[in-house]
């Protein structure tokens, strides 16, 4: 029998949710010059609606990822949908009659924008567990890239688009749109996806195939339903390559959120462009990264399946990219030369994304029933750079007022990740907790190589 190919309808879902997702988080950058005017706020305010997104996200990450290990990710992921598009639909109403003062208005934003990170909580620890289950471990980096693609392929297209919106029609209707199309395709996902154990357009030949690559029903994942103890997870938290692994995903992360909040903001104030030009040249950058992550993921997996080692496969575009990410600081020396500064932001971009494995290395080192609630900590580590980054930004603005400083702290903590990896993350393989003794607590290290 000839293996269908469900895996990648459920591939394609998760490319447009990321898509929506990544919309729903920048379409406050697209309109956060227009907000500001309009609601009189400081660079601090502005960095503090930015970031309170990430508050809620973040802090509800281990709950949730505790709820995905039970309840899966159907239900709970087009819940979740539904609700953060709602809640973006929302925004736009801040500038309601009924908000009798600018600082009502403020208020209504920021409990929209918490709200939102509260909903998109389970996103990533459930399109983890997605790929884990139905892709076998040398596609697993190639389909993480493609759906990862998704977030600047959307932003690419839609950021011209929602400038143009803004600029003609009102920073309102961006919110409107961006959170209708959300709750048309929280339906859909509703209806469409299923396990692969529960899906009527998968065959045998396939699960056979996933199964014997290391996805749902193969050994490493025999244990699914056994319950996560504390003694576990503390476990995998004493392990150094897990510390290096969440400082690292702190660190690419911090650059991504800076072209999620303020890049729309540095390209109107920094470099000077209107906002129409601001949302074409912001498209260059997003597409770059694009095609960064879809670089880094294919040529982990080309290493992987010409019989290199895991940890050189997974490791070497993680660090390489890393190191590229620090030429951002070069922009300091081009603010006079928009196209140069483009140029360079550009490659930052494409670096960073192509260091975008952080979660295919999560999957490889941590057991199948642990990617929800483990998965959670990681986010936790790379959502603290959505909560800290655009304050020191609006911080740092407020007291200089100008953005030099603030791409020194960003280079600043590429290399931060980049001797993480070096220093503290070891071999890439599972790490397997080992059955609780009285004696457990100083039992040495052991893995099981995946």
């Amino acid at each position: 029998m000839k293996a269908s190919k469900s895996r990648f309808f459920i591939l394609s879902l998760l490319f447009i949710v990321t898509a929506i997702n990544y919309m729903d988080r920048a379409n406050l950058s697209v309109s956060g010059s227009k907000i500001q005017a309009g609601f009189d706020l400081s660079p601090t305010q502005l960095g503090l609606l930015f970031s309170m997104f990430t508050w809620t996200y973040a802090i509800s990450q281990i709950p949730i990822g505790y709820i995905l290990d039970r309840v899966g990710s159907r239900i709970l992921y087009g819940s979740a949908i539904l609700l953060w598009s709602i809640f973006t639909f929302m925004m736009g109403f801040a500038s309601h009659h009924i908000f009798a003062t600018a600082a009502a208005s403020f208020a209504m934003l920021m409990v929209c924008r918490a709200l939102i990170g509260l909903a998109e909580a389970p996103s990533f620890p459930s399109n983890t567990k997605i790929i884990a289950n139905w892709f076998p471990d040398h596609e697993r980096a190639r389909a993480t890239a493609i759906y990862s693609s998704a977030q600047y392929i959307g932003l690419a297209l839609l950021t011209p688009l929602l400038s143009y919106i803004v600029a003609n029609y009102g920073w309102e209707m961006s919110f409107y749109l961006s959170g209708g199309a959300g709750i048309l395709f929280g339906i859909f996902w509703l209806l469409k996806y299923r396990d692969p154990q529960h899906s009527e357009k998968v065959n045998q030949a396939e699960l056979d195939y996933i199964r014997e690559g290391g996805g749902y029903g193969s050994t490493n994942q025999a244990h699914v339903g056994k319950k996560i103890t504390g003694y576990e997870i503390y476990y995998f938290l004493k392990n150094k390559t897990i510390w290096g692994l969440f400082i690292a995903q702190f660190a690419c992360s911090s650059t991504l959120y800076f072209f999620l909040t303020w890049f729309m903001v540095y390209l109107e104030k920094g470099l000077h462009l209107s906002i129409a030009k601001a949302g074409i040249g912001a498209s260059i950058p997003y597409l770059m990264a694009m095609a960064g992550v879809l670089c880094g993921g294919t040529l982990s997996d080309m290493l992987l399946k010409k019989g290199k080692s895991r940890t050189l496969a997974r490791k070497l575009p993680v660090m390489s990219g890393l190191l590229v990410t620090m030429v951002i600081c070069l922009v300091n020396f081009f603010t006079d030369s928009p196209i140069i500064a483009i140029i360079i932001l550009s490659v930052a971009f494409f670096a960073n994304a192509f260091s975008n494995l952080g979660w295919v290395v999560w999957s490889d080192v941590i057991p199948r029933n642990f990617i929800g609630t483990m998965g959670g900590c990681l986010n936790i580590c790379g959502n603290l750079s959505g909560i800290i980054s655009p304050i020191v930004i609006g911080v740092i603005l407020q007291r200089t007022n100008n953005f030099e400083y603030a791409i020194w702290y960003i280079g600043a903590v590429a290399l931060m990740g980049f001797l993480a990896y070096t220093f503290l993350v070891g071999k890439i393989e599972v790490i397997v907790p080992p059955e609780k003794t009285l004696t457990a607590p100083h039992s040495p290290h052991h893995a099981v190589k995946q």
